[in-house]
């Protein structure tokens, strides 16, 4: 299993956060359309992902989170949480960070050190992407050709 962190700021209140994201969401499973570069390969997947909120703390709301990929594949799933913080004032951090597996058991130690950890990153990029169009938007799915690069910032790995 690796270790992941990610994370990014958007301009939405972080009282409105919650909401929107249940809004978004519909509070079970979504599918998710992925799409991840790596140099000029481009990957793209579906992913079936869960939120359930759970107690957080003041100024923080968490929420786990878990992916995996929708008819498995050689990409990897992730189980984790999401954090999310007033940043400033109207702005919000919101931080992934938890452990993704390779598949193929431990044979998936080759293919995680050559392109599997880089998808698993990839696609929590590309996830945070899409929670900051979606709370941009105010609810629902968004349709922008916005890229992961234009609107996360990432954080080195341990």
């Amino acid at each position: 299993m690796g270790d992941m962190r990610e994370f990014t700021t958007v301009a939405c209140r972080f009282d409105d956060v919650p909401e929107r994201l249940v809004a978004a969401f519909g509070g079970a499973d979504t599918i998710l359309p992925l799409r991840v570069r790596l140099g000029d390969l481009r990957i793209e997947r579906d992913v079936d992902v869960h939120l359930t909120p759970r107690s957080g703390y003041p100024g923080y709301r968490l929420v786990d989170i878990s992916w995996k990929p929708q008819g498995g594949g050689p990409y990897p799933s992730f189980a984790g949480t999401l954090s999310i913080a007033e940043d400033a004032v109207g702005w919000s951090r919101i931080e992934i960070y938890g452990k993704y597996r390779p598949p193929f058991g431990i044979a998936g130690a080759a293919f995680d050190a050559a392109i599997g950890q880089r998808i698993a990153h990839g696609t929590a990029i590309e996830l945070l992407a899409e929670i900051k169009r979606l709370l941009l938007s105010g609810s629902g799915h968004s349709s922008s050709n916005v890229g992961p690069s234009d609107v996360v910032e990432p954080v080195a790995g341990p």
